[in-house]
């Protein structure tokens, strides 16, 4: 009867705990039922209240005699929630620090299954209910089943007290080393009624252990939202802010700590193929701007998948490269989020606990998700802010270099606006047009003389629509201007800018030029004329006489006088056709190879060289001038001709090609150096390869056909070939209705 008012006092408690584990079972699993550390609570707390029922059956059937079917449940009840609740402890406390992988935590639960069915079939095959009541669970325990429990009990207690600071709740970790011993002290006497006293205390453990993980998975993150959102608003503060993307970043690995209580945390931004370590806290500063590929690491997993990822244990875990040095001795859980900005991954989040400190979970990667989104909104606008802070630098350095040029050049520089308002002039402007400082706001056609402006408005906007340029000449006092006008703005005419100049000295070399020109054309030539009719006269009169020192005398000066009138006709020729073609009239491609053949048959005979030619029947008319594209290919084929060695052959090939005619003049010349090529067409550019030192000339031939076939919209190439000859192609519009109709106009 001494016994009564503790195993009165017992009884009660365990009814408490008992509806106290229901509680706590039904709101854990109303929480998050899929989590899966709920899930094992869940487990642990259910057999937690089996031993209840069956330590308060076991009560009852002590104060008021039952039948012993409900003895035997007791037994049965009491047997399957102790040692269920042994194994649950153990998979709890391994889940909650990490400790064992999900497998060997399967392989306990299996054994709980096994030690439970062998110990049920013994008490259901034990036919002295009483004295298996008085001993179950613990008494009369085998050895294997006693080493069971006895595993079991101090593995747990061992790895409570061994990783305790890898939980944030000292008070949980308490509990379960006061649940241990609980269960423990019932091996101490199980006759003397101490098993009762062990259940309570087991059961004082268990409302520790539900107090503290509903605090842990419930309550704690509900209070830490505030300093969460906090954090989350002085981040968003720091973007707005447009402080320096460097400090953004050391705030959010600041923060990223603090809200998990992690030892560490480091950004990763992508370089190419790497990833840079650019923000740390709590790392070595030298691991700043440490180059991870992307093939590494969990880092580099992220950065390729797009996709979060949690290693509880590193060490164990973690197969792949390390992240940094020493990382395999020294990190215990790892975090990494991707740095997402629209669908491009910027970065690396990644945070860090030690070895033996607080164990990382899928709700923090849900935190660190978010604390992400901000971290890579402020590294893409810190990427913008120094991108648009380098063009500005580089837009005020071109603005001032342009300013300097502008204000520097003698030539004066004006820009209006769409309405024809000043809104620039250098230094030579303003003394040019007399102009104050600042510039008058009125428009153009009153601040300027008339005769310093185009004539015809309508004319200049549509050629600058059309060329985007527009030229003409102006006289101011005593100096003549060629200004230049062209439009402002890219995408939308902003306005228009005239730049002028002085080309007075120009036109003065210009009238110089047309001087020579008409000295050349008639007071050269003219003499020039008359020197080779009286020494054609005067080789009649040797010739009668046959002296053969003076006829080559004569044949000599005959040879370089006739040089001397290759040079003036080219340079007759030559300003003739820079001033374009008068008119056009259609022209036969026969009568240009008529031309040819007349004029150089008995030159190549001369040479021994081969001239042959080739011209489709159905060969079309080009609209042009006749005499100058005669000359064109005249000076082509006594090229061909001059730079072939004897007894070479040149060919020229006439038929229609893509609208058009098409001259072609083959040789097997010496050929042009393809360095060479892109000069060849130069005024006075003569080639100095070897093999045409004995080739005279002026070096304004092939001038001349440039000139001839671009006035007759035309094009001229060639392709050659050192030592295999040399092909030039001419190419001219082919006659058409439309021409034939304009030209008769």
């Amino acid at each position: 009867s001494g016994m009564f008012p503790l195993e009165t006092l017992t009884l009660l408690f365990n009814g408490l705990t008992l509806v106290l584990a229901l509680g706590f079972l039904i709101i854990v699993l109303w929480h998050d039922a899929t989590k899966e550390i709920n899930q094992i609570f869940a487990i642990f707390l259910i057999l937690v209240i089996v031993w209840n029922v069956g330590s308060f059956l076991s009560q009852i059937v002590l104060l008021v005699d039952t039948p012993s079917f409900i003895k035997q449940l007791a037994v049965i009840l009491n047997l399957v929630g102790y040692t269920g609740s042994v194994v649950g402890i153990y998979v709890l406390t391994t889940a909650l620090i990490g400790a064992l992988t999900r497998r060997f935590r399967l392989l306990a639960l299996l054994s709980l299954f096994i030690v439970i069915s062998y110990q049920t079939f013994l008490v259901i095959n034990n036919p002295d209910i009483d004295t298996a009541f008085t001993q179950y669970p613990i008494g009369t325990l085998r050895p294997i089943t006693l080493l069971f429990y006895l595993a079991f009990g101090g593995t747990t207690f061992y790895l409570a007290w061994r990783f305790r600071r890898k939980s944030s709740s000292a008070v949980l970790i308490a509990g379960i080393m006061l649940f241990v011993l609980g269960q423990s002290i019932g091996f101490l006497n199980p006759e003397l009624g101490i098993v009762s006293i062990a259940t309570s205390v087991s059961a004082l453990g268990a409302l520790i252990i539900s107090f503290s993980f509903l605090r842990l998975e419930i309550i704690q993150p509900l209070a830490e939202r505030v300093s969460q959102v906090e954090a989350m608003h002085r981040v968003g503060l720091a973007i707005t802010s447009q402080i320096a993307t460097d400090t953004v970043l050391n705030e959010i690995t600041l923060q990223a700590t603090n809200w998990l209580d992690a030892d560490a945390a480091g950004i990763f931004l992508l370089r190419g193929e790497e990833l840079e370590l650019v923000a740390v806290h709590e790392l070595p500063l030298k691991l700043l701007h440490y180059r991870l590929p992307l093939c590494d690491g969990i880092a580099g997993q992220v950065a390729r998948t797009h996709e979060s990822v949690l290693v509880t244990n590193y060490r164990r875990d973690w197969k792949g490269a390390p992240d940094l040095p020493l990382a395999r001795d020294t990190f215990g859980s790892v975090l990494c989020v991707p740095l997402m900005y629209a669908s491009d991954v910027l970065g690396v989040l990644m945070v860090i606990t030690g070895r033996h400190n607080k164990l990382l979970s899928m709700e923090d990667v849900h935190l660190m998700e978010m604390l992400a989104a901000q971290a890579a909104v402020a590294i893409s606008h810190g990427q913008l802010f120094d991108r648009l802070r380098r063009l500005t630098n580089e837009l005020e350095i071109a603005h001032s270099q342009l300013n300097t040029v502008l204000s520097s050049t003698d030539n004066p520089v004006l820009a209006v606006n769409r309405q024809f308002k000043l809104i620039f002039a250098n230094l030579a402007a303003r003394q040019l047009f007399q102009l104050d400082d600042p510039l008058p706001t009125k428009t153009i056609p009153k601040l300027l003389p008339l005769h310093a402006l185009p004539r015809n408005y309508k004319q200049v906007l549509r050629k600058l629509r059309e060329q985007k340029g527009y030229s003409y000449e102006i006289t101011l006092g005593d100096t003549v201007y060629l200004c230049h006008v062209a439009t402002l703005g890219t995408n939308r005419v902003e306005g228009w800018v005239a730049v002028l100049n002085d080309v007075t000295q120009l036109k003065e070399l210009d009238r110089i030029k047309s001087e020579m020109v008409r000295m050349t054309s008639h007071d050269l030539k003219n003499p020039l004329q008359a020197a080779m009719a009286n020494l054609e006269l005067l080789q009649e009169d040797v010739e009668q006489h046959g002296d053969e020192e003076m006829m080559y005398s004569i044949r000599s000066i005959e040879k370089q006088l006739e040089r001397m009138n290759r040079i003036i006709r080219g340079i007759l020729d030559l300003e003739r056709v820079g001033e374009g073609i008068k008119s056009f009239e259609s022209c036969d491609p026969r009568l240009s190879i008529r031309a040819i053949l007349d004029e150089l048959q008995h030159f190549a005979i001369e040479r021994n060289i081969s001239l042959a030619v080739e011209i489709n029947e159905d060969v079309t008319n080009f609209l042009g001038d006749q005499e100058q594209l005669d000359r064109a290919l005249i000076n082509i084929v006594e090229n061909a001709i001059k730079f072939t060695p004897d007894n070479g052959q040149v060919k020229v090939c006439v038929h229609n090609h893509e609208n058009g005619v098409l001259f072609k003049v083959i040789d097997t010349g010496i050929g042009i150096p393809t360095e060479l090529q892109s000069q060849i067409f130069a005024r006075f550019f003569r080639g100095r390869q070897q093999g045409v030192e004995h080739v005279s000339g002026s070096g304004l031939g092939l001038s001349l056909v440039k000139t001839i076939i671009d006035n007759h919209k035309g094009r001229v190439w060639l392709e050659s070939e050192v030592g295999k000859g040399t092909t030039f192609y001419v190419w001219i519009p082919a006659v058409t209705p439309k021409s034939n109709k304009l030209n008769s106009k």
